[in-house]
């Protein structure tokens, strides 16, 4: 798998003085960068570069050119490709769990799988999911009852010409 990586430049004085218009082309010719961009400030120039193997042999080389002084690498840790891999498990697993409510939820037996061990605290005593719904369903008839009160409080406050 290929390994893609920033290469953050700073160009000698010389040729920083001089404009490093050569020395961005010099860069471009090696085949792994993609793209070259001057920029300013502790660096002089970024490069992003994509490697099929070594990421250290592309460094020895760019190091080797004469007119780089230093070179600081941002290697990019995880393709984009690998990511959605881990976001799809990540749906699948959450996909499972919302089945297993479900059948809890109509009354179904739990699907075989080892039960998780709940530390102390977390299981709440019984009925405390009956109680925590009535309390919910209080607030948003109070929340509600609050913002249809100020609907009709300017309505019946405005002054009569």
């Amino acid at each position: 798998m290929a390994m893609s990586a920033y290469l953050l430049i700073r160009a000698s004085e010389a040729v920083r003085n001089n404009g490093y218009l050569e020395a961005l082309e010099d860069l471009w010719a090696l085949p792994e960068v993609e793209y070259v961009e001057p920029v300013s400030g502790m660096y002089d120039c970024v490069a992003r570069v994509e490697v099929p193997i070594r990421l250290i042999f592309l460094i020895h080389k760019v190091m080797a050119k004469s007119w780089v002084e230093r070179v600081h690498v941002l290697s990019v840790d995880q393709p984009v490709q690998t990511a959605l891999e881990s976001e799809e498990a990540r749906t699948a697993r959450l996909m499972r769990q919302r089945q297993i409510i479900k059948a809890y939820r109509a009354g179904l037996r739990r699907p075989a799988a080892a039960a998780p061990k709940l530390h102390p605290g977390d299981a709440g005593p019984a009925g405390a999911e009956k109680a925590r719904t009535a309390r919910l369903m209080r607030q948003r008839q109070v929340i509600k009852a609050h913002y249809q009160k100020g609907r009709r409080t300017p309505a019946t406050s405005a002054p009569a010409r």
